[in-house]
């Protein structure tokens, strides 16, 4: 692609119409394969469950324009030439992601006007408005009767309303009834329907949408579907090249002045870390968030993204009610049947911390049939630390100013390590009483300097294995790699012994770094470190 055409390469950041896209050239990556994929199989009725930002809307919306017939849109894309009627059939697409579902009101007012649209393009007569079923029914019936096609239903982000009210048991109750009296027509009208799509984060069993439609063909952890939405490295290598080939010649004119230069392959291996590492079935194809690869290749920078357009406090106040650490979540072993548990009242984080993309599969055990769950990519792992670290300091206003200031400068050498703990010390000691009030014990305060470093961006482990047990937290540095043990109302002695008698810094042999055994004691009644001792071990 020549320069020119580089520059004038659009980004439609936030658009999920996929004839607006095309008609004005904007990046598209093709996933019309996997449409034809499921277009030309005998099952009707799909389900796909992705995070959000994700690019679920933009599949609908792709769908929505073939089944309309639109060829022209396709010209240059796999389905193109794979399709030979390009036929046209009646959609009814029903986006429940627009509207606001927090009293009974809204939720009622959002779905009937969500309907009201389609029953003023059929001309269908409404006797009771709070019958969704018979609504929805005419509706289809209706399109039908004057197309002489079959029927297609899109419907996007249909557990949107269940997720706004997460926390009001009531409203759950009174949503879950009319999602499933809005939903129950399409197993009954399954002679009039030629294609039923959903889309969800979640999925809700209590719900009942998946009893009603019994023959639902599941593509959330189906291998041949895993790459249906977001970008893969090979797409991003090939159909996204020259788009990396700019942000590089972006990012080396900008930071020339600080005497920085990028090559093509440092550009690659930096997006990776920030944006890739979704996973979606065991055969681990590496898929990158589409928001996230799109933003920086719009605003020729790579920051975080995605974690900036919202932050999961419902669940890190369920983490924190039910102590669950952060250390606990990052190398978490699951069955894929803990995702089906009735989800209204949640008192277990980890399955909407996946489906919310938070936690991706990392690995599978084919014995025990369990997954390792762990953070996808710099970006989530680095977010999801500081929004933790926030929500535990929410009253300590400054606090990560100071800790934060120092950690740079112990990174940069300006500080020694001695100077870092005393930074920690102080820091401790500034933690409100409502915090360490209730969890008064050695794992939270590992827990709140390991979230911390995370949201500083250091690099760090915690509870990682070695042959004779876990370490604490691991932290590696330019000039350095600091092992430490914290002890609550024991001795800075007994700290540094586990890590020396257990030979902790093997880990790190292969490493030319020095590694520093650093154990902490934290007085149970100063509320602090007040002792601690920094050992070399290698």
């Amino acid at each position: 692609m020549a320069q020119e055409e580089k520059k004038r390469r659009g980004y439609a950041v936030g658009v999920q119409m996929f004839d607006w896209i095309r008609e004005r050239g904007s990046m598209y990556v093709d996933k019309t394969e996997y449409v034809w994929k499921m277009v030309s199989t005998d099952a009707v009725n799909f389900f796909l469950s992705r995070p959000r930002r994700f690019g679920k809307s933009l599949l609908i919306d792709t769908l929505r324009c073939y089944f309309e017939g639109r060829k022209e849109l396709f010209e240059g894309l796999y389905i193109y030439d794979k399709e030979k009627e390009w036929r046209q059939y009646p959609v009814i697409r029903l986006d429940l992601s627009n509207g606001k579902y927090y009293e009974k009101e809204r939720v009622h007012g959002t779905i009937s006007s969500i309907l009201r649209d389609h029953e003023k393009r059929w001309k269908t007569t409404v006797y009771d408005e709070y019958n969704y079923d018979d609504r929805l029914k005419n509706i289809i019936h209706a399109a039908y009767e004057q197309t002489g096609q079959k029927v297609v239903i899109l419907i996007d982000e249909y557990d949107a309303p269940m997720l706004d009210s997460i926390t009001n048991w009531e409203l759950q109750d009174y949503i879950r009834d009319r999602i499933r009296n809005l939903f129950s027509p399409l197993k009954a009208q399954a002679q009039y329907l030629r294609f039923v799509f959903l889309t969800g984060i979640s999925k809700f069993s209590q719900l009942s949408v998946f009893s009603e439609l019994n023959n639902l063909q599941q593509l959330t952890f189906d291998p041949a579907y895993e790459a249906v939405c977001g970008i893969t490295h090979e797409e991003m290598l090939t159909q996204l090249k020259p788009d990396i080939e700019l942000l590089m010649e972006t990012l080396n004119r900008d930071y020339a002045r600080y005497q920085l230069h990028y090559s093509y392959e440092d550009i690659v291996s930096k997006l990776k870390e920030m944006y890739d590492g979704y996973h979606f079935s065991d055969h681990f194809t590496d898929v990158y968030c589409p928001w996230s690869l799109v933003n920086a290749f719009a605003m020729k920078r790579i920051m975080n993204f995605w974690f900036s357009t919202g932050t999961p406090t419902m669940l890190v106040n369920v983490m924190r009610q039910h102590s669950i650490s952060l250390q606990q979540i990052e190398h978490i072993s699951v069955n894929l049947r803990r995702f089906d548990a009735p989800t209204e009242r949640i008192s277990d984080p980890i399955p909407v911390l996946f489906q919310s993309g938070y936690l991706t599969l990392k690995s599978y055990n084919p014995l025990e049939n369990e997954y390792e769950l762990g953070f996808p990519n710099g970006e989530v792992r680095e977010g999801f630390a500081y929004s933790l670290y926030k929500y535990y300091m929410e009253d300590y206003v400054g606090s990560d100013d100071a800790l934060g200031n120092a950690f740079k400068r112990l990174r940069r050498s300006d500080i020694t390590f001695e100077q870092f703990v005393d930074t920690i010390r102080r820091w401790y000691a500034g933690i409100p009483y409502s915090i360490t009030d209730k969890n008064q014990n050695e794992q939270l305060y590992q827990s709140l300097i390991y979230a911390a470093l995370m949201a500083f961006g250091a690099d760090v482990q915690a509870e990682d294995q070695t042959s004779d047990g876990r370490m604490d937290i691991a932290l590696k540095l330019p000039q350095a790699i600091y092992i430490l043990e914290l002890k609550y109302g024991k001795s800075a002695d007994k700290a540094t012994d586990q890590i020396i008698t257990k030979d902790y810094a093997v880990r790190f042999a292969a490493d030319s770094r020095p590694v520093w055994a650093v154990g902490m004691n934290i007085s149970e009644d100063r509320r602090t470190i007040d002792q601690y001792k920094i050992v070399q071990v290698k």
